[in-house]
């Protein structure tokens, strides 16, 4: 099983959703090439395991490839023989949790309180993703929490725009995911990669500005 720090080199995940497995798959090899490090597919992307094993042969399995909005403890199963580094819930669904250890994957468990976080923890999760964090004060909700939970591996989803990646990271978070602000629904539509290029080489650049602590 990957280490946090294995599975999110960069700490910044691109996390993709497309109707348009095709395109989504040249989205990813951009932005793993400008820098971002780790993909996360989700399930509602058409042939998603076929695209985990599609871009970790491409790429000579250089980058950790995720899958997520898991909503059962089957398809834990189905991302580790894809070779998947790392699987992700929405909610907090403790038997995913249990299905990981089985299979020795990575674990990220979605939560948004902090009796969730703590019971993501219990559940078995490595690493809890706050979804979704835009909604509920972003940076300021993470500052809060880190009072009484300071300790917690925390990753940030949910309507992350690149500029906050600087202020997520300096708070400690262990993971940043960027969906619509690195694949705009536009230019996935439109295919056009330079756009996704340009938004990944910024991130990443943001990401490395800031030093990793603990």
């Amino acid at each position: 099983m990957r280490s946090i720090p294995e599975a999110f080199p960069t700490r910044i995940c691109g996390v993709l959703r497309t109707e348009n497995a095709e395109v989504g798959f040249q989205a990813c090899l951009t932005a793993l090439e400008a820098g971002i490090g780790t993909i996360e597919i989700t399930k509602t992307v058409p042939s998603c395991f076929e695209l985990v094993k599609g871009l970790i042969a491409s790429t000579g399995n250089r980058y950790p490839i995720g899958v997520g909005t898991i909503w059962d403890p089957g398809a834990v199963k189905e991302a580790k023989e894809a070779g998947a580094s790392f699987v992700v819930t929405p909610v907090l669904l403790p038997e995913v949790g249990q299905a990981c250890r089985e299979h020795d994957i990575l674990c990220v468990l979605g939560a948004l309180t902090p009796t969730e976080i703590y019971q993501a923890r219990l559940a078995g999760a490595a690493l809890v993703k706050v979804f979704p964090i835009a909604p509920v004060g972003g940076p300021r909700y993470i500052e809060a929490l880190s009072g009484p939970m300071g300790g917690v591996p925390l990753w940030v989803s949910g309507g992350v725009a690149i500029e906050e990646i600087d202020a997520y990271l300096r708070l400690g978070v262990k993971a940043v995911g960027l969906t619509g602000s690195l694949f705009p629904a536009e230019a996935l539509a439109q295919k056009n990669l330079e756009v996704i290029r340009q938004n990944a080489a910024r991130a990443a650049q943001a990401a490395a500005a800031v030093p990793v602590t603990g």
